[in-house]
């Protein structure tokens, strides 16, 4: 079999057509629908793929949804949000129940009225943290900022890009203030708190792609040696367990909630070969990845 290579989804409506979702943005560059709108057209679970656009999700229901973005489990029942950037391996499981809106954009649409997206905006560089709980105070703004972007996307303006460009910009900023709140208590974590929660951070968008502790190691600046050391005072993990940790969590959403063939998924997950794929699997569970899709 010729490997697969993790998709990129150029643009909302590349991703769109890939989900079976029948909604086309008709503004380039922007995209804003709700989530309630996926039924009954789109599928209901994507397996790994990137991006080239940014997007912001909040959810008022979360139904037994799952993304993956973080190493840890994220409890949706939370008030989460979450933002996937361009470059980041996503994947995740649709519930039916589940409500809220996603917003996508390219940094071209924004361009003029924020020059320097990740410079004023720093949630959305690769290396920062993906999902934030929010308070019902935040959820609720966010809301109300999300309904109006939404009505005005659907209702043919002579000012509708510029509009939403402002509206856009409003929600980047109230999205700021959830990412200061979380900074200023992260502020009290120590050092080997921080480091361990960046390094986590950087295993979920690079776990595909990147197995070596020393390519994490170079991009948080210290050395395997120091980064190993912290990671394991912390979690009581070695820094190549909580990677292998991440792939094995993937590899089992795999298994449970899409049709993909063990050989598809092991090329999905950057094994050479299927073989290779097993051997880790049973490693880590005990059985083999076909004994487990059965024991579902």
């Amino acid at each position: 079999m010729v490997q697969n290579e993790i998709p990129v989804f150029e643009t909302s409506n590349d991703l769109h057509e890939a989900t079976g979702y029948d909604h086309r943005s008709h503004i380039p560059g922007f995209d804003i629908f709700t989530l309630e709108s996926l039924e009954p057209t789109a599928r209901k679970c994507m397996p790994p793929y990137r991006q080239g656009f940014f997007q912001i999700g909040i959810l008022s229901n979360t139904g037994k949804s799952q993304i993956n973005i973080n190493t840890n489990a994220v409890n949706l029942s939370e008030l989460p949000l979450w933002f996937v950037v361009p470059g980041q391996v996503f994947s995740w499981f649709r519930d039916i129940e589940t409500k809220g809106y996603h917003v996508q954009f390219r940094k071209e649409f924004i361009a003029q009225s924020i020059p320097n997206l990740t410079g004023e905006f720093p949630f959305l560089k690769l290396s920062e943290n993906s999902v934030f709980l929010m308070t019902p105070e935040e959820q609720k703004s966010l809301e109300v900022d999300m309904e109006r972007m939404h009505s005005v996307f659907h209702n043919p303006h002579p000012y509708q890009e510029r509009m939403l460009q402002g509206m856009l910009t409003s929600v980047l900023y109230n999205c700021k203030s959830v990412y200061e709140r979380y900074k200023t208590t992260e502020s009290h974590l120590s050092r080997g708190q921080v480091l361990t929660q960046q390094f986590q951070q950087l295993v979920d968008k690079l776990y595909v792609d990147s197995r070596n502790v020393g390519d994490y190691a170079e991009q948080l600046n210290v050395t395997p040696n120091y980064l190993t050391t912290t990671v394991k005072q912390i979690t009581g993990k070695t820094a190549k367990d909580v990677i292998q940790e991440r792939i094995f969590l993937e590899s089992k959403t795999m298994l449970s909630f899409t049709s993909l063939d063990v050989a598809e998924i092991a090329y999905q997950l950057n094994f050479q070969e299927p073989t290779h794929f097993t051997r880790f699997f049973k490693k880590h569970s005990g059985t083999t990845p076909n004994k487990f899709r059965k024991s579902i």
